[in-house]
């Protein structure tokens, strides 16, 4: 059994601090651990657990061959990469520019979820005048990491393809320049895919940068959307980070990233992350159950996570029909209807918002109205 195996199953017995930071020590300093690798997009293999994005690390080697393995039958490929102690700091940072905000350790084992804000001090900016601040966009590589991951099995759900076109939009970039900008206006040299296309390379951080070889024979002009969609507007290719998730844009997906921003206004700065809860108390469940039964226009219900701003919440969506203004009086009787049993009210939503229908979206219903055909003969039943 490896030393991480013993500290986890000592954390389940005993859950004090002490034992907490030992294993961050050991992440920080194990002579091995093994990370789970996506070939997919060239980078750390993503999953969120409880709304957290998170990386996942095994202590033993044999773990993360399993966990592979796993992953296979659900049709993804992931694969197994060593990080050695000397270089566990450089891929505790890369987990950062990556946006991943939690680490799994021993997956499929007993295994603990450790707080990536416990084991590294991610920088800090903010002192630094806007121009001089480094180029980061931690949200975009892990909502592309992601959505490509669950590209290869088909998995993606709608809120992935909010996330990732929001922060497409979002985001600012790295372009290689042929020229100074002048009149707005810089040439960009063109990568050849294996295909003989020719795409414009646009990258997230200084790391997807350096991946480009010739980087250094040109100037780094920083861009946003607005560069992105010129080029695409003249009938360019731009792929985002060709080396690593490599996102091809043309005119076509711009529209779509307009679409999506519709949806998600601009000034909602943090990005909205519905993911399935688990521990969810029955009783609660039993409880909310016998409220809907009050409202004959609720015909499913649907309990989900929502992370938002760094905190995760219960939501329960409500399926009673698209009269939005009928489906917020439900709601918000609901809501302080609840407030009679429970302290921590869950957010009442419906599925006549936006929100509220990509989390029901493939979701399993708690509660499901049966509705009885009275013009059918009791004895045909």
């Amino acid at each position: 059994m490896s030393k991480m195996q013993e500290l986890i199953k000592a954390y389940a017995e005993k859950r004090t601090q002490e034992n907490y930071r030992m294993i961050v020590s050991e992440v920080q300093t194990a002579k091995v651990l093994w990370s789970a690798y996506s070939p997919v997009t060239k980078g750390h293999f993503i999953d969120y657990v409880q709304g957290v994005a998170c990386a996942f690390v095994f202590s033993e080697k044999k773990y993360c061959e399993d966990f592979c393995r796993h992953m296979l039958k659900s049709k993804m490929t992931v694969g197994v990469a060593e990080c050695k102690k000397e270089s566990r700091l450089a891929m505790l940072t890369d987990y950062h520019r990556s946006g991943i905000e939690g680490i799994l350790v021993d997956n499929g084992q007993p295994h603990i979820l450790v707080e990536m804000k416990d084991v590294i001090n991610a920088p800090d900016f903010s002192d630094l005048p806007v121009k001089d601040r480094p180029i980061l966009n931690p949200s975009l590589v892990s909502s592309a990491n992601r959505f490509f991951q669950c590209m290869e099995n088909k998995t993606v759900t709608p809120d992935m393809e909010l996330n990732l076109l929001t922060d497409v939009y979002r985001a600012k970039y790295l372009v290689p320049a042929e020229n100074e900008p002048k009149d707005g206006q810089i040439t960009v040299p063109a990568l050849e895919r294996n295909d003989g296309a020719k795409i414009v390379p646009f990258f997230t951080d200084i790391d997807e940068l350096r991946k480009f070889e010739q980087s250094k024979q040109f100037q780094i002009v920083v861009g946003g959307f607005e560069q992105l969609e010129t080029f695409c507007k003249a009938g360019e290719t731009v792929v985002i980070n060709p080396f690593g998730f490599n996102f091809a844009l043309t005119g076509k997906t711009c529209e779509a990233v307009h679409n999506a921003v519709k949806i998600v206004p601009q000034n909602d700065a943090e990005r909205a992350v519905i993911f399935t809860p688990e521990g969810v108390p029955e009783e609660l469940l039993e409880r909310i159950c016998a409220l809907f039964e009050e409202y004959d226009e609720i015909t499913a219900g649907y309990v989900r996570g929502l992370r938002k701003n760094g905190t995760s919440e219960l939501m329960i969506v409500v399926r009673c029909g698209e009269d939005t203004e009928k489906a917020k009086t439900i709601t918000d009787e609901l809501s302080a209807k609840a407030k009679e049993f429970t302290k921590t009210v869950p957010i009442f939503t419906s599925t006549a918002y936006q929100m509220g229908n990509l989390a029901a979206n493939g979701a399993i219903p708690f509660f499901e109205r049966i509705f009885v055909d009275s013009s059918i003969p009791p004895e045909n039943f």
